[in-house]
Parts: C-alpha cells; sequence; structure tokens
C-alpha cells in the first residue's frame, strides 16, 4: 500500500501580515512612550534652568544683603564711636583737668572783642569730690572774670546749654556767683570827669563732672 505524505501548507502572507502588524504597533507604542519621556525631559530641563536663576537671583540677593550689612555694619560703627568720643567730651572718665582749662580759655578768647570784654583773670580747680552714694564724680573750680554784660549773659547760656552731645561743652554747674557792678561816673564823687570801665567783674563757684572711677583708680 503506498505511503501518503500529507504536506501541510503555513500561510506565510497571513504571518507576514501579523508580523508587520506586530511592528507597527511596537513602533508606535515605542514613538508615543519616547514622546512622552521627551516630554518628561524637556519639562525638568526647563524646572533645572528655573531652578537654577532663582539660585542665581537667590545668590545675588545674598551678595547685596551681605554688602548692605557690611555698610549698615560700617556706619554703626562710625556712628557709635562718634558717640563715644561726644560723651568722652562732655562727661569724660576722669577729671581731665587740661581739657577743661583748654575748653574754657577757648571760649573767652572767641568772645573777647576790644568793645565787648571777656577776660578770665584767673581759674583754680579744687580736690575732686567722689560720693559712694552717687553715680557721677564732681570736680569744683572757681574763676574770675572780667565781662561786659553782653559777654555775661553769653556765659551763662554757655554754661546753661553744656552737656548738650552737639554743643560738645563739657557739663558744668554754677554753684554760686558773686557779681561786682561797674563804678558810675557820677559827678561831684571821686569818679567824676574819669573814664570808668562798664565791664563787671565776676567770681563763680562751679562744678563740672565725670564719669565715677572704679574704687582706688583716681
Amino acid at each position: 500500500m503506498p505511503t501518503q505524505v500529507v504536506v501541510i501548507k503555513k500561510n506565510y502572507a497571513g504571518t507576514a501580515h501579523i508580523f508587520q502588524a506586530m511592528t507597527a504597533v511596537v513602533l508606535i507604542a515605542a514613538g508615543v512612550y519616547g514622546y512622552m519621556q521627551y516630554q518628561k525631559l524637556t519639562e525638568a530641563q526647563a524646572a533645572l534652568l528655573d531652578e537654577q536663576g532663582k539660585s542665581v537671583s537667590m545668590q545675588a540677593t545674598v551678595n547685596d544683603s551681605g554688602l548692605a550689612y557690611d555698610a549698615m555694619k560700617k556706619k554703626s560703627d562710625t556712628d557709635s564711636a562718634l558717640i563715644i568720643n561726644e560723651i568722652q567730651t562732655v562727661y569724660p572718665s576722669d577729671q581731665n583737668y587740661t581739657g577743661l582749662t583748654t575748653m574754657l580759655d577757648s571760649f573767652f578768647e572767641d568772645n573777647d572783642k576790644p568793645d565787648s570784654r571777656m577776660f578770665n583773670s584767673s581759674l583754680t580747680i579744687g580736690q575732686a569730690v567722689i560720693d559712694a552714694k552717687k553715680d557721677y564724680a564732681v570736680l569744683p573750680f572757681t574763676m574770675s572774670i572780667d565781662a561786659s554784660r553782653e559777654n555775661f549773659d553769653k556765659f551763662l547760656r554757655y554754661v546753661d546749654s553744656s552737656g548738650d552731645l552737639e554743643g560738645r561743652v563739657r557739663l558744668m554747674n554754677i554753684k554760686n556767683i558773686s557779681l561786682g557792678l561797674p563804678a558810675e561816673n557820677v559827678p561831684g564823687t571821686e569818679n567824676a570827669g574819669t573814664e570808668v570801665s562798664k565791664d563787671l567783674t565776676i567770681s563763680v563757684s562751679m562744678d563740672t563732672y565725670f564719669q565715677k572711677p572704679v574704687a582706688g583708680a583716681l
């Protein structure tokens, strides 16, 4: 009996179409996935650039703030030094005889004019007074002054304004004033016909102040 051979025919065309369809689906899926990933990458890059921009801006702000702080600190240090210097002038940390004498001499010289005299004939500085119950120390002194009425008024205003930081006049106080009025040229008296000075003769007893020293420092 003859042997029968069964030949199985495959549908290569249909298989090829299936592979083509699958390939197309894979390519489309790959394209979609790639596009989505590209979008994510683009967004990430944009976010990175934005953050870098913010970082640069923040760094610039930090730098500007640092410069502003340095400028403010420098000004503050300068202002503090000026204030400390002014306080030392009006309320010194020690007796400072020389500073007191120089200050008074300068005032008298600036106001002494031929037609309006202002002359300090004597200055006597006493012993400093340290009172344990007070937060300040006192330096007493006396002066003998020859001055016109106008300059005497200036002297009183000068003392009254003492202690002002802007004026930089050492803090002072008048305790007592002895005032000698000028003699009048009255006919029939010993001064008749003579030229009489119109200046006042003034003796003043005063206090000036300084910071209380540490015990044993004076």
